[in-house]
Order: C-alpha cells, then sequence, then structure tokens
C-alpha cells in the first residue's frame, strides 16, 4: 500500500518496522475487524495502538537478534520492543478470555497505510474493568 491508501475490509497483509527499521514485520488481519486502544499507563505512555491476531498471522521478517522482551507482562502480553530504537511492535499472549494464543501488533508501526476510518474501541485498562468507555472510528490529524 502506498501512503495515500486506505485500509479496506477483508484481509490484507501489511508490513511494518520499528522507527530506525531494524526490526521488520508482517501482519495479516482483517481492518473491518476493529482494533482497539487502552488507556493504562503502559498503552498511553507507548503510544500503544492494537489489534490481536493469531500467531499464524504474524511474521517477524528481521530484527530478531536485536528485540527486548519488557518484563512486566502487560494484561497477559509479553511485549517486544526494539532495543536500537526503543519502538514497542508487537507481544505475544496467551489469555484463554481472548481466544487463546495471540499476537498483539502495534499499528502505529505499520509502513505507509491511511488507518482512517478503522472502527477503535476504547477500554478502561487503567481501571481494570475493561469497560468500553467509546466506539469511534478513527480520524487521522494527518491525512489530507
Amino acid at each position: 500500500m502506498n501512503a495515500s491508501s486506505s485500509p479496506r475490509a477483508g484481509l490484507q497483509t501489511y508490513k511494518g518496522s520499528c522507527h530506525c527499521g531494524a526490526v521488520r514485520l508482517e501482519v495479516t488481519f482483517d481492518v473491518s475487524a476493529g482494533t482497539s486502544r487502552c488507556n493504562c499507563t503502559f498503552c498511553t505512555k507507548g503510544a500503544w495502538w492494537g489489534i490481536h491476531v493469531k500467531p499464524d498471522a504474524f511474521r517477524l521478517l528481521s530484527g530478531q537478534e536485536v528485540l527486548r522482551t519488557y518484563s512486566r507482562s502487560a494484561q497477559g502480553v509479553s511485549p517486544r520492543f526494539c532495543g536500537v530504537c526503543g519502538n514497542g511492535l508487537f507481544g505475544y499472549g496467551d489469555v484463554p478470555e481472548l481466544g487463546g494464543a495471540f499476537c498483539a501488533v502495534n499499528l502505529h508501526c505499520l509502513d505507509d497505510v491511511d488507518l482512517t476510518g478503522i472502527q477503535v474501541t476504547y477500554l478502561d485498562g487503567r481501571h481494570d474493568t475493561w469497560a468500553t468507555l467509546a466506539v469511534a472510528p478513527y480520524v487521522s490529524p494527518f491525512s489530507a
């Protein structure tokens, strides 16, 4: 996809990377399934905007040698970040309430894709209620 492309419904494969490019990934998901943002300090301070996919829908293309794992698990996820630039990219988890094993991917790390219009469910993780605070389409302040 080029920088002016908008995502469309149906399974699509998107490529992404960390800031410095040392870690590259690929993920296949359906944007119409929606995304989530949480108000816990891990997500807000790290600018995390995520999707959950089954492990086979995620592929690490390069950078295994520079990946680091955040030592404190966030809601059952073992977050991975680039040891060179510090970007949080993805994490693995296994939570029965979420359907078992999954990979959580930070959509901010996708390359050259306009995510305007994707449905975002805002969750209250800060108070561990996980209640839905709002559901709204994402509006990019950077899109034309």
